[in-house]
């Protein structure tokens, strides 16, 4: 394969990328059209000895993993957990902008959209699993930041510009301020909703779409799929009742994504729903017109997503890592105890295609174990 080393000014920000990118182990970086955001994740970038090439040789699956396993990774090095958690204190200040109707807030919000995108090219894996092991965390301000990532993964799967897939994110970063006021107390809330909640509900995404008009938005992609991402294909969403054919495929995509995220999310009134449970229930939502779209989130995720406890044939309890690629069902999963609650001191690598190791079931234990996945995904 014929490469080419990248040079430190062949990267400028806010500029789309004319090629992708690859570290010095052939591991994709980041996409054609990708724009980085900040000289600090260029910087970044080139901590991988980054090179570009005109044709790519698509690895084999078990060279995928082992690529994806065994790149080396230190503390000063990009920590997908610790980015997710920045990401979340960016938008809060996002929000205030917002609420001031700031006329640069899209600037800012299409910086935290590529910075995003950049980090789900870095470890797609490690971003499923905070998504599923954060059950605990500020649910307000990490949700977006999860559908986020859900709506990159799924919408990389099909022929979509980078300009239309920017505005895919930043209508789901932006899918909830009609309801930041009450947001949190709806999450909290352990009875049902009442008349002016519902009404408050049913009117948050043309509320959301005036707030981003009144910060000078004016993005058409954007602000349609806000405003029909609670549209279900049956026509029992809102604000309009829109049905399948009439609803856009963004909006389906985000749709999709606020679905999932909302099910595997612990509220006052229930407890989670485990993924696997999930998604076969986001797939009933499909239709003939975008049976594409939930076929291709299902995909990405994976039969047990990363972040997932599943029990093992050795009696183990495992947390899955790398999701398994072709016909395989899961790739890699670290081990992190017994199903009696005994865990042991460090997470033990265990090769799920190996008999002793295969995978049984999910575990949903009634107190859910204290993890790092800094130790899970090899980020220390």
């Amino acid at each position: 394969m014929k490469r080419t080393k990248l040079g430190i000014n062949e990267i400028i920000v806010d500029k789309p990328l004319e090629w992708s990118i690859y570290g010095a182990n052939g591991q994709l970086l980041l996409r054609q059209g990708s724009v980085v955001s900040s000289q600090e994740i260029i910087n970044k970038i080139f901590q991988h000895e980054p090179f570009r090439n005109v044709e790519r040789i698509i690895p084999t699956t078990a060279q995928i993993i082992e690529q994806r396993i065994a790149a080396p990774r230190t503390p000063e090095k990009l920590n997908p957990f610790n980015e997710i958690t920045r990401f979340s204190t960016r938008f809060r200040n996002l929000t205030k902008d917002i609420e001031k109707r700031d006329s640069n807030v899209s600037k800012k919000i299409i910086r935290l959209v590529t910075d995003i995108q950049a980090l789900v090219e870095f470890d797609e894996d490690a971003c499923l699993g905070a998504i599923h092991l954060y059950y605990d965390q500020t649910y307000t301000m990490l949700q977006p930041i999860y559908k986020a990532i859900l709506c990159e993964l799924t919408a990389s799967l099909q022929d979509f510009s980078p300009e239309a897939r920017r505005s895919l994110l930043a209508a789901a970063l932006t899918s909830n301020i009609g309801l930041l006021d009450i947001q949190d107390q709806l999450n909290n809330q352990t009875t049902p909703l009442t008349e002016q909640q519902r009404q408050e509900i049913h009117n948050a995404p043309a509320k959301a779409v005036e707030i981003l008009k009144d910060c000078h938005i004016s993005d058409t992609v954007w602000l349609k799929t806000l405003i029909e991402n609670h549209e279900r294909n049956d026509g029992s969403g809102y604000p309009w009742g829109l049905k399948s054919k009439y609803i856009s495929t963004f909006a389906k995509i985000l749709g999709l994504a606020d679905t999932y995220v909302a099910m595997i999310s612990k509220r006052a009134y229930r407890e989670a729903v485990l993924a696997q449970t999930a998604l076969k229930e986001v797939y009933k939502m499909s239709s003939a017109e975008d049976e594409v779209i939930y076929v291709n989130f299902i995909r990405q995720l994976g039969v047990y997503p990363p972040g997932t406890l599943v029990t093992l044939k050795s009696g183990e309890v495992a947390v899955v890592t790398y999701r398994g690629f072709g016909n395989s069902i899961m790739s890699s999963a670290m081990s992190i105890g017994n199903t009696k609650g005994q865990y042991y001191a460090s997470p033990q690598k265990r090769d799920t295609s190996l008999e002793r190791f295969k995978v049984e079931d999910l575990f949903n234990p009634k107190t859910k174990p204290n993890l790092n996945p800094d130790l899970l995904w090899s980020y220390t």
